[in-house]
């Protein structure tokens, strides 16, 4: 196999700067539905630290999800 060459100067920011959004992917049931995981996440972790049980848990689970229906 024969290595080529090439100038790495054209890929300097490639990694260093933010992906660009496709505007007409972002409508507002996509941001409804980052809402309500991070929701989702918030109440995993405090199961994880203790603060919630797993049945209040799953009560609140219903909530979000309810909400998404509404």
């Amino acid at each position: 196999m024969k290595r080529v060459a090439t100038s790495r100067r054209r890929h300097v920011g490639v990694l260093r700067r933010r992906p660009r959004l496709d505007p007409a992917a972002v409508t507002p049931e996509s941001g409804a539905a980052v809402r309500r995981l991070d929701e989702l996440r918030a109440l995993i972790r405090l199961v994880d630290r203790g603060l919630l049980s797993p049945e209040e848990l799953e009560r609140e689970q219903l909530k979000v999800h309810r909400g998404a229906r509404a």
